[in-house]
């Protein structure tokens, strides 16, 4: 008999279901996984959640607890096909997101990797976060922050480490206080999944 899943699977299709199984089984190899409540990471302060009219946390896993302060935060929106004969289609996709328990505050921050356009808006609007001892994470990180003196506090020479070797080419980090959420939008993945872990677990530890 199949173990039931920690997962809100209501219109979710074959698919998708498929997705969650794989990725459960894959986080359980890997790491000590614990159910925990789906409120406990509260997705409504994070401006990134704020664009869709429908989403709801699914699901929320609690990732080798006491060691860090990893959650994996499944999250479920609301998407649409369009049908000529009469009203769209509804169903629901997954998307994961890590959240670690920081040790600092960091006020309200956004990091993702530097882009092009970041250098030239930041050339006529500069807004973005410079560290002088750390050329190569400027170089590299977009991180701004509504209190910079705040923020340049809190992120310490090992926390920007981790941020310049994360290997994913494309992700976004909120911060909220001490809480914070790196994923991106694509399709839930048993391997992006263990690694938005792995580096949600060691953010949570690092000073």
């Amino acid at each position: 008999m199949m173990e039931k899943l920690p997962f809100d699977i209501t219109n979710i299709d074959a698919d998708e279901v498929q997705a969650l199984e794989d990725t459960y089984a894959a986080l359980k190899a890997k790491f000590k996984v614990a159910i925990t409540e789906d409120n406990i990471v509260d997705i409504k302060q994070f401006d990134i959640f704020g664009n869709y009219n429908d989403i709801s946390v699914g699901g929320t896993l609690l990732i080798n607890h006491p060691e860090s302060g990893c959650y994996l935060v499944f999250v479920k929106v609301k998407t649409n096909i369009p049908n000529g004969r009469g009203p769209a289609i509804d169903y629901y996709k997954y998307q994961v997101w890590a959240s670690a328990i920081l040790r600092n505050d960091f006020g309200k921050m956004v990091i993702r990797r530097e882009t092009i356009v970041d250098k030239i808006l930041n050339l006529v609007h500069p807004t973005e976060m410079h560290f002088k001892d750390d050329p190569s994470f400027s170089r590299k990180i977009n991180a701004i922050a509504d209190d910079k003196v705040k923020a340049s506090r809190a992120m310490t020479k090992a926390f920007r480490n981790i941020l310049i070797e994360i290997k994913m080419n494309e992700f976004l980090i909120e911060i909220v206080n001490s809480t914070l959420v790196i994923g991106n939008i694509q399709p839930v993945d048993p391997r992006q999944t263990i690694y938005l872990a792995e580096v949600a677990s060691k953010l949570s530890q690092v000073k």
